[in-house]
């Protein structure tokens, strides 16, 4: 593509060693530029191949870029901010998507969307493309979370086959070296509210004779751990309120005397326990606030209206007034009250003996 030609569209391929199929990914990506007449490049992220895959993109007439720093989220964030088109799209070389079905894709960018996902659960999963335990259980779970967490109106979170505008992506200081990237990508876009899409896309067996570089347990772990890191309402402040709520409540009822539930008695030491989980609960809470307040001094996410009201309500100054004021009531509830130092071990008490 000439140099004063405005570039509509970067597909981007993230490479390791993708020989066997990445000549018929770059051509099928070609193909449909040619075909729907649109100004687009198509970009391999290299990231550190030795088995012929850069000479094959060279001579495809993909644009190569180095990326230094290994892992899918490192290749697809270095082909990001390389891309010149204005649209990016990005899918796997290992031929398990089809780049010539980008055009929904890009219509719905052109329609004003930020984020377009494919969605590979209504578009159809061909035998053999996906492992049962993904298809039934990793992806499926790990989305319902994703909805839960985030509300974001996506069914198939992990999609590989995706669009944005480049200008939104690079504004979400995306940083994920590794596959939990995907993840990343769809919680910042929810995050700071930009427009998601979604469409029906096709998955069919790739085309290589290697294992693939998805670790099951390691890269669903991470995905998992994206979730929650993001989402300190969920980790601390929810579970930590019910053992608030329910610590509270078991303490009041118990505090009569003892209850008895058939044949089960409820008594001192449940209440020690309900305690337990009432102060462990409040402490929950506090880390909640402390995390979301970390995440915004961090950048992660930005500011909502009532951290900004619970951080100048809850300053240190304000922190220390009350903190002198508990010390301070209850010393002085212990001197004044009747009998105050005229017990055993008291000054009074040792005089008098």
């Amino acid at each position: 593509m000439s140099g004063d030609v405005a570039i509509e569209l970067s597909i981007i391929m993230p490479c390791l060693n993708e020989a066997e199929t990445l000549a018929v990914c770059i051509k099928k990506a070609k193909a449909f530029l040619d075909t729907h007449g649109i100004a687009g490049e198509v970009i391999v992220a290299d990231n550190g191949s030795t088995d012929g895959s850069l000479q094959i993109a060279n001579a495809m007439g993909a644009r190569i870029v180095d990326v230094a720093e290994r892992g899918y989220g490192a290749a697809l964030a270095g082909g990001i901010a390389a891309a010149r088109g204005r649209f990016v799209a990005m899918g796997d070389a290992d031929d398990s998507y089809d780049f010539g079905s980008l055009l929904p894709f890009v219509e719905r960018l052109r329609a004003g969307a930020d984020l377009v996902m494919g969605n590979r659960f209504r578009g159809g999963i061909a035998p053999g493309a996906m492992p049962l335990l993904h298809r039934f259980l990793g992806n499926p779970v790990l989305s319902l979370l994703g909805r839960a967490f985030f509300g974001t109106p996506v069914g198939d979170f992990h999609c590989g086959l995706r669009a944005f505008r480049r200008d939104r992506a690079l504004e979400l200081g995306l940083r994920a070296p590794g596959m939990e990237f995907a993840s990343e990508m769809v919680v910042k876009a929810s995050i700071a509210r930009l427009a998601i899409a979604e469409v029906p896309t096709t998955l069919v067996p790739d085309g290589r004779s290697r294992p693939p570089h998805l670790r099951t347990w390691r890269d669903g772990w991470r995905h998992l751990r994206f979730l929650l890191l993001y989402a300190p309402r969920f980790l601390f402040f929810y579970p930590g309120l019910a053992l608030l709520v329910a610590g509270m409540l078991a303490a009041g009822v118990l505090a009569g005397g003892d209850i008895r539930l058939g044949g089960v008695e409820f008594g001192p030491h449940t209440m020690i326990f309900a305690a337990m989980a009432a102060i462990i609960g409040g402490q929950m809470i506090g880390l909640a606030v402390l995390a979301r307040q970390y995440g915004i001094l961090a950048g992660m996410w930005p500011q909502s209206g009532a951290m900004q009201r619970i951080r100048s309500a809850l300053t240190v100054e304000r922190g220390c007034i009350a903190g002198g004021c508990c010390c301070w009531r209850g010393w002085a509830g212990r001197r004044f009250r009747p009998g105050y130092g005229r017990g055993p071990g008291s000054a009074r008490w040792c005089r008098a003996n």
